[in-house]
């Protein structure tokens, strides 16, 4: 197993004002992101929309975690990353 730490920022999307993304806090964000087989970890930081993710590079690639991210409707940007594993 290799496991592979990464943090990211998330940045909301502009949206239409529904009333989806208002509702949409960071406690969501991590259960969607914890589901993807591989994540072992997920951190959210409510305030600066920081995450920080722990995967298994063998289950998981980051693209597939980051285009999560998109589909949820936030745009990422890497701060680091690093093998922990």
């Amino acid at each position: 197993m290799s496991i592979e730490k990464v943090i990211l920022n998330a940045l909301k999307t502009d949206c239409t004002g529904c009333s989806t993304c208002a509702d949409f806090k960071a406690d969501n964000l991590q259960h969607a992101i914890a589901r993807l087989n591989g994540v072992t970890k997920v951190k959210v930081d409510e305030i600066t929309g920081k995450t920080t993710i722990e995967y298994d590079t063998q289950k998981i690639i980051l693209s597939k975690i980051t285009e999560r991210f998109e589909k949820l409707g936030y745009q990422v940007e890497i701060v680091s990353r690093e093998e922990i594993r």
